[in-house]
Formats: structure tokens, sequence, C-alpha cells
């Protein structure tokens, strides 16, 4: 095969376009991870004595127990609205992340993402990237 200028020329621009769309999508990356990053999520219990927030994990970032908690006291009860806030909180929290991440990433990421798998997620998610390389971990 004969290679000529204009061959060498054209394949010139096209690996300069190749890396114009590759700088704009990792700053689209950087982007996502700073939206990642500030997801909040909210969640108040039915009879309003227990908030909790949650962060893009899905962790617990603040509870608030009104005072109203004392006028009935029941532990059992108690727990099982903190742990039932707790989940409305986090899986609101996974939705928006997912929605986030929805167009950078696979069916398949987002689903290990939504059992509670972020580290898998996240692991097939640099497989289809590797340009962003060993320092994102």
């Amino acid at each position: 095969m004969h290679v000529d200028g204009e061959m060498v020329a054209a394949m010139r621009v096209q690996a300069e376009e190749l890396a114009s769309r590759l700088e704009k999508m990792t700053g689209q990356l950087t982007e996502l991870q700073e939206q990642v990053r500030q997801v909040s999520v909210t969640a108040v219990s039915r009879d309003n004595l227990v908030r909790v927030t949650v962060g893009s994990d899905g962790k617990p970032r603040d509870l608030v127990l009104d005072a109203g908690i004392y006028r009935n006291p029941d532990s059992a009860r108690l727990a099982r609205t903190i742990l039932d806030t707790m989940e409305v909180a986090g899986e609101e929290a996974r939705r928006q992340v997912m929605e986030l991440c929805r167009p950078f990433a696979s069916e398949e990421a987002i689903q290990q993402y939504a059992e509670g798998d972020l580290n898998g997620a996240m692991e097939r998610f640099r497989r289809q990237m590797p340009w962003l390389g060993e320092s994102e971990r």
C-alpha cells in the first residue's frame, strides 16, 4: 500500500478530530463526577419525626429527629422509621445518579449500580473508557 501526502494529511485531520472528541468527553466526565458528588437527597418519614439526608453513595450525611419522638417512645418503631427513611433517600439518590450517568455508561453498568454494586459498575465503566487511566481509581 502506497501512502502519499494527501493520505497522511487526511489521517492527521481524522486523528485531530478524534483527539478533540476525546478531550470533550473527558471534560464531560469531569463535569459528571462533580454532578454525582453533589447529589444529596433528603427524605422525611411519614410521621414527620425523622429526616435523613444521604449523598450520592446512599450513605447518610445528616439525621434529624424531631422532639416528638419522645411523646410516644418506641425504640423499635423509631429504628424502623429511621431505616425506612434512609432507604427512601438512598433509592432516590441512586435514581438521580443513574440518570446522570445514563449518557455515559452502558445499561449493564447502570444495572449493576442499581443493584448496589457500585464497584462493579465503576470497573465496567473504566474498562469501556480505558483512556481515563489508573489515576481515577
